[in-house]
């Protein structure tokens, strides 16, 4: 069985590299991006199944980017799994706003990022569930 790519979009170095090695252990291949401008490069050289994207970025605002992959013809079907640290009840709304898939709030538990991930690539996200739910 193939690993999924992912591409982690991460400014801090020690977290995107246990993310990657972490990743790893849990079946994937990461595609590791310290950046905005980074992430696009990489995207230009691989498509990745998912998109694990830090809102916090340095070099581009990570929610204009999300809305901007989504408005790519290339890149809208990717899914893309926002996450950051800002308090959790306004970053939510405010990644699926910018076209995130759905959200997972720092700190967060490897075994939480896996099944997100899972999920995202199943087709569930909290668009979906919130769509679904009575």
């Amino acid at each position: 069985m193939l690993a999924k790519k992912i591409l982690v979009v991460e400014d801090s170095f020690a977290l995107r590299e246990l993310l990657g090695v972490a990743l790893v252990a849990r079946g994937w291949n990461p595609m590791l991006a310290e950046g905005g401008r980074d992430s696009l490069a990489k995207l230009e050289r691989e498509t990745p199944s998912v998109i694990l994207m830090d809102m916090g970025l340095p070099d581009t605002n990570g929610f204009e980017l999300a809305a901007a992959l989504k408005r790519h013809p290339v890149y809208r079907s990717i899914p893309i799994l926002g996450t950051t640290g800002y308090p959790a009840c306004m970053a939510q709304q405010r990644c699926l706003a910018a076209g995130c898939d759905d959200f997972i709030s720092k700190p967060f538990a490897i075994a939480e990022l896996h099944m997100r991930l899972t999920n995202l690539l199943s087709g569930e996200s909290s668009k979906t569930m919130v769509a679904t739910a009575p």
